[in-house]
């Protein structure tokens, strides 16, 4: 993903936005690229909040659109 999209997606989400990034096991090198950002809940220690999390494809199995591209941002 490149940095004008990144921008973009995240443009409307609140500043208060907890981000989280899905831990990944990259199969070649020690850098990987984002491919996704998902607008979700996560709960732990009883709580549910909103937040964002960063995915890679070797993170999730990622989601497509009928065109088989990635879809970026899912809510």
């Amino acid at each position: 993903m490149k940095v004008k999209r990144l921008k973009e997606i995240i443009s409307d989400l609140d500043d208060d936005l907890e981000i989280f990034i899905r831990n990944t096991v990259n199969p070649c090198g020690n850098i990987q690229e984002l491919d996704q950002i998902e607008l979700t809940t996560y709960g732990f220690f009883g709580t549910e909040i909103t937040c964002a999390i960063l995915n890679t494809d070797s993170s999730k199995k990622m989601e497509y659109n009928e065109d088989e591209e990635v879809i970026d941002f899912v809510k």
